[in-house]
């Protein structure tokens, strides 16, 4: 679970000559957007800092409202990439993102204290003007200018389903093609804890599809202090559900647990609740501190060893979000976190033969990765604001990169839950989620109960009783036949709206090109298109495969999207395969 970041600066101001790059002229899509043009609120035009363009940029993002709005005129419309130019001089940040007053997210800037471009995800612009805002957040940073231009059609991913221990088990094996031929076409609902597993399924009737589990009260240090782990006993119910069970371990320190108020045992996997150093202990193997964590290790691959006895497959997530350095195994910086974490791969794969895991990593940055050959799935964890139901785009387009689009991607842990429209509508290809248990789901204003409803009966998202026996088969197979397509509006606005097609191929054999047709109703037109080779005749629509897309596994689907004008309707699609 993700806390908050806590910051006391002071800030000095820096008196240095300017160098004033040119602005380019004009509003074209992939114009650069001059952040001092926008409107401000709590924040204020600067000039003293070298190399931003225009006339200046936006500083002064010191309260928890400061913002500043920036309007993207005259757009046709669609998906774009959106790049910021900003300077962190006081260290990483993070600002809040929203489109035309929408949520679209968070972006942290990593430390630089020059100006520089960082990409923030994609918008899905309306067509006309829209704007971006830039809330504080995590302040202290300056802004100079956006710019968006249109995204590219996203290609085929490179995942195989191919887990990285080449003695995984059966089980482990089917879990992963499963996930891995469901990726791209459908999210998978998950929830943490058992509690609040079982008020998903009272309050929506949907059980989640992934189960989350917690190796905490496992700890040797909380075990010794009276705690009794149940999560294991919960996570083999589940999996007899034929559910899907994924495992966090918040590792409480194996020594050095500070236990004073506010600074509790209990406390003892953050950071400012012990004295446990971390690169010491792995920089000296006979040290007391390493064998403590040989014994930790030790002590929780015998609770992995029952869930292996039990034939479940786990999506193991340790060591989660390490860079952020609010847990003790992050605290001393990405060099020991990732030998920590490839020493209990080690331990664990190795030398405890424990061959049922299916290994999360959970940081998003290069610095901190640990290596594809540990690694099955990327991962994060996102707590955007509350109201803000995003896809989260710029985590995944981040996750993408860091694993070379070879791996799944997921989110490890949510707030708010992403909603399935905008995951779609933005190709964000998330495998699951899972929401934080607790307030998270049951307080009815980070996630409004109707809302969850909805997630939970959205056809898009993989409820328990749908999943099917991935254990064995990866996967159902749809019986022969041609190909279907289907229409689904996705946005819409007083003039026009977004829609989605879904072209899927319920054959035996893999498909080599397909064309759908529907026709256009009074007064609809198509404006642009992504993902296939579109054309319009009289009141006809023709959509053809792209050359990168004609070819669908048995069972597989692909989508293409396109903005239409007018009032949207739901046509009959004709589909042919070539």
């Amino acid at each position: 679970m993700r806390i908050p970041m806590l910051v006391s600066l002071i800030v000095a101001t820096l008196a240095v000559p300017q160098a004033v790059i040119p602005a380019t002229a004009g509003a074209a899509a992939g114009t650069w957007l001059e952040a001092e043009d926008g409107v401000l609120s709590g924040t204020v035009v600067e000039s003293s800092r070298q190399g931003f363009s225009g006339t200046g940029y936006v500083a002064g993002f010191d309260q928890a409202a400061d913002k500043v709005t920036i309007t993207v005129p005259s757009s046709a419309g669609g998906l774009h990439d959106l790049t910021i130019r900003y300077a962190t001089p006081y260290g990483q940040k993070t600002a809040s993102l929203s489109l035309n007053g929408g949520g679209l997210g968070d972006v942290t800037f990593p430390a630089n204290p020059a100006f520089t471009e960082i990409s923030a995800g994609k918008a899905l612009l309306v067509p006309g003007d829209n704007t971006i805002t830039i809330t504080n957040n995590w302040g202290w940073y300056l802004i100079d200018a956006v710019r968006l231009t249109p995204s590219a059609s996203r290609p085929p991913h490179q995942v195989t389903g191919a887990p990285t221990d080449p003695a995984a088990t059966a089980e482990a094996k089917g879990l992963m093609r499963y996930l891995t031929d469901n990726y791209g076409k459908n999210i998978l609902s998950g929830q943490q804890d058992q509690a609040s597993i079982d008020w998903v399924e009272q309050n929506t009737g949907k059980a989640p599809a992934v189960g989350g589990y917690d190796l905490m009260d496992y700890s040797p240090s909380r075990v010794e202090r009276g705690t009794v782990g149940r999560d294991v006993d919960h996570a083999v119910a589940h999996d007899r559900r034929g559910g899907i069970v994924t495992m966090v371990w918040h590792w409480n320190a194996p020594s050095g647990l500070i236990d004073q108020p506010g600074k509790e045992w209990w406390r003892g996997f953050y950071t400012d609740a012990t004295t446990f150093d971390l690169a010491a202990a792995l920089a000296d193997p006979t040290s007391t501190d390493y064998g403590l964590l040989i014994r930790d290790m030790d002590a929780i691959a015998v609770q992995l060893k029952r869930l292996a006895d039990a034939k479940v497959p786990v999506l193991f997530r340790p060591l989660h979000e390490a860079e952020g350095g609010w847990f003790w195994w992050g605290a001393k910086g990405s060099g020991p976190a990732k030998q920590l974490y490839r020493l209990l791969h080690q331990r664990l794969v190795s030398h405890h033969g424990l061959h049922n895991l299916i290994w999360v990593w959970n940081s998003v940055s290069p610095e901190w990765y640990p290596g594809d050959d540990v690694v099955d799935v990327v991962s994060a964890d996102v707590y955007l604001p509350q109201g803000d139901h995003g896809p989260a785009i710029g985590a995944y387009e981040r996750l993408v990169d860091l694993g070379g689009d070879r791996k799944l991607v997921a989110l490890g842990e949510v707030g708010s839950i992403p909603d399935p429209d905008e995951i779609r509508a933005y190709e964000a290809r998330w495998s699951w989620f899972v929401t934080w248990s607790g307030s998270f789901i049951q307080d009815g204003v980070t996630n409004p109960r109707d809302f969850v409803r909805r997630v939970y009966h959205h056809a898009t998202v993989i409820t328990l009783d749908e999943l099917p026996d991935f254990k064995q088969s990866g996967g159902p197979q749809e019986p022969p036949g041609d190909c279907t397509a289907a229409l689904r509006v996705v946005n819409q606005w007083g003039s026009g709206f977004q829609a989605e097609v879904t072209v899927k191929n319920p054959k035996a054999s893999a498909i080599t090109g397909w064309q759908v047709e529907w026709p256009l109703a009074a007064g609809q037109g198509v404006q642009n298109a992504w993902n296939t080779d579109l054309t319009t005749d009289a009141s006809t629509v023709t959509a053809k495969n792209a050359s990168w897309n004609g070819t669908i596994g048995s069972g597989a689907s692909t989508s293409f999207g396109f903005i239409g004008s007018g009032s949207p309707s739901t046509p009959t699609l004709t589909c042919a395969t070539a």
